[in-house]
Parts: C-alpha cells; sequence; structure tokens
C-alpha cells in the first residue's frame, strides 16, 4: 500500500484557569484536582449539585447513587476533535482523502488505500477523532490510519461481498469492525470490548442502517428494505428497547438516518434524489417533517457541522464540487471544495 500524509498547520490544545464548584450532597464527598486534573464522583442523593467549567472542559457535578455518567455524543466525521463534522471527500484516483478542519480552517490531504476500497471514517482509537479508514471487499481487509499519529494498522475481518457498516455496538466509544453479509443476512460484529457478536437479521436486498435508536449509547443493528411486503420498510434491532418496524419512505429514496431533533436518539430518516426533499421521522413521537434542500443529482451529507447535537441536511454537489449545509444554528454554508468525481466522506454510509 502506498501512503502519503500532507498535512499542514497544527496547533497544540491547552487549558488554562479554571474552578470547580462542590455538590452539595448528604453523605456525598470527592477529590478534585488542577492541572491534568481529574474529578472523582460523589456519591449521594440524585442529581445534587450544580455545572463547572473552564476554558476547554466542563464537568457536571452530582452523581446519582449507581455513579451514572452522561453519555456524550461526538459529531460523526469530526477529524479535528472539535465535535463538528468537516467536509472532506475521498478521490478514488489515486486514493487520496482531503478534508478541512472545521477548528482552524485549515487542509489536510493524504494518499491511502486504493480506488476499489470502501471507505468507512470512523473513531476506531477513540480519541475522539475520526480516523481515516477503509475496507477492501477483494480481501476483506481493514486498514485505520490512527488520529493521534498517522501511522496505520491492518486486520482482517469479513469476505467479498460483504458490506462494511463499522459503529460503536458495545458503548466503549471506539468504532467496532462490522460487515453485513447480505447473502445470509448475517452480521457480525468484532467487538473493541472482546469477542465476537454473530446475529441473524435481514433479509436479500437490505442495506444497513445502523444508529443509536433508543439512546443508550450503543449501535443498533438496523436495515432499511426498499422493497418490502407492504411497501419501504425500516427493521431496527434496538439494543435496550426491544425490535421496531417502520414504513417509511419509497424504494429510490437514500436512507439518511441520524439524530435531527437533538434527542439523542437516531431519527429514522431519507433524502428523496428525484426532488432533493428530505424526510425526518421524529423518534420522540413518531411525527414527521419534510423540507426541500438540494437537487437532482446531489449527493446527500448530513452531518452535525455546526456542534449543536443536531444532524444537518447537507449535499455535495459533483457538477460544482460545492458543498450546501443547512446548519440548524447558523443559517446555510456554501462552500466549494472537491473535484467531480470525488465522493464526499459524510456521504460514506448513507444507503
Amino acid at each position: 500500500m502506498f501512503f502519503l500524509l500532507v498535512c499542514i498547520t497544527v496547533f497544540a490544545q491547552t487549558g488554562g484557569s479554571f474552578e470547580i464548584k462542590p455538590s452539595v450532597i448528604s453523605s456525598g464527598g470527592g477529590a478534585s484536582s488542577g492541572g491534568a486534573f481529574s474529578v472523582v464522583s460523589t456519591i449521594g442523593e440524585p442529581l445534587a449539585g450544580t455545572s463547572s467549567t473552564g476554558v476547554s472542559f466542563a464537568v457536571l457535578s452530582g452523581f446519582n447513587a449507581s455513579a451514572a455518567s452522561t453519555l456524550v455524543r461526538r459529531a460523526p466525521f469530526d477529524f479535528d476533535g472539535d465535535n463538528k463534522t468537516d467536509m472532506g471527500i475521498f478521490r478514488p484516483t489515486p486514493a487520496e482523502w482531503w478534508y478541512i478542519r472545521s477548528g482552524n480552517g485549515q487542509a489536510f490531504a493524504a494518499q491511502f488505500g486504493q480506488s476499489s476500497d470502501v471507505i468507512v471514517p470512523s473513531d476506531f482509537t477513540g480519541d475522539d477523532k475520526t480516523d481515516i479508514a477503509l475496507f477492501r471487499p477483494s480481501t476483506g481487509f481493514w486498514f485505520v490510519l490512527r488520529s493521534e499519529n498517522s501511522s496505520f494498522y491492518a486486520f482482517p475481518f469479513g469476505a467479498t461481498g460483504d458490506i462494511p457498516c463499522p459503529s460503536d455496538f458495545d458503548g466503549d466509544s471506539k468504532a467496532d469492525p462490522c460487515v453485513f453479509r447480505a447473502s445470509s443476512s448475517t452480521w457480525f460484529i468484532s467487538l473493541t470490548t472482546g469477542g465476537t457478536s454473530i446475529i441473524q437479521f435481514g433479509a436479500a436486498g437490505d442495506v444497513h442502517v445502523v444508529g443509536d435508536y433508543d439512546s443508550d449509547g450503543k449501535s443498533d443493528v438496523a436495515i432499511f428494505r426498499p422493497n418490502g411486503a407492504t411497501g419501504t420498510e425500516w427493521w431496527i434491532q434496538r439494543s435496550s428497547a426491544g425490535s421496531l418496524a417502520l414504513q417509511f419512505g419509497s424504494s429510490t429514496d437514500k436512507a439518511t438516518p441520524g439524530d435531527y431533533t437533538g434527542d439523542g436518539r437516531t431519527d429514522v430518516a431519507f433524502f428523496r434524489p428525484s426532488t432533493g426533499f428530505w424526510y425526518i421521522l421524529r423518534s420522540e413521537d413518531f411525527s414527521f417533517y419534510g423540507f426541500p434542500f438540494g437537487t437532482s443529482g446531489d449527493i446527500p451529507s448530513p452531518g452535525d457541522y455546526d456542534s449543536d447535537g443536531r444532524f444537518d441536511a447537507a449535499v455535495f454537489r459533483p457538477s460544482s464540487a460545492t458543498w450546501f449545509i443547512n446548519r440548524t444554528t447558523a443559517g446555510t454554508q456554501i462552500v466549494q471544495f472537491g473535484a467531480t468525481g470525488d465522493v464526499p466522506l459524510p456521504s460514506a454510509f448513507v444507503r
């Protein structure tokens, strides 16, 4: 494998002065230290205490008796760790990756892989930064370029014809390699916490739509069935809330699941290429809404581009290499980045 890395300007991230506000808990206590700091959770009455904030961190004080912690939702396709989706492309020939760091506007480029590889960018190392990664269908090998130091590693998991669908299925904040074998409707998941999970779920012709549909911090096995017995169907095996089946969309729609409403749960959603409309089925009450954003020929590339915890509708227009991003808090952003024939990275798992 030929690998070329180009990186322009790297800035260190440092902290500053901060304040820890103690919780008011009847039987609580705990230690807090500054500098390279840590907070040992207090044990006592549920939800007592206040928030503590600093220059580059936030600590929420007040923990219940089980010492449960609040789930931290990370933006997908965040290559620089600022919790915002970054615009980026994969150029199949000659296997180049380009993205713009939203934190400082600087461009990054690397040559990694082959033109026939399937891109699977995800956070495999657990450092809150998306790693450049690919799956090679001809061999069943995965290749991951670590965001920490730009070294890479490879491993076999899968076979010819498998469809890669990495995600965090065990809730440890690391993407687990996963393949969906359509020929037998079987999922193979290599859990980073140990072991391999094998699940039979789906049917021939189904496409995977992995997401956290029940907000337990673990991705759920899920499929989109374009030609179900009763029309277009979604089948979701929620890890903590049981199975769910829905009919939503048409056979030519592009599945774009994500948390568009900010409730911590993945919403069933799709983009309709023929009209440029997006349709979102709210996870809160299963009502839906639709809106136009895009046109025929656009590639849907949703993500959280403004770090508000909600997915933003976005499209990449290959004819002009232009991005259109409908940010929920900052208005529409239009950026020219890429070239005709490029694959937008945030579309990696759109099916």
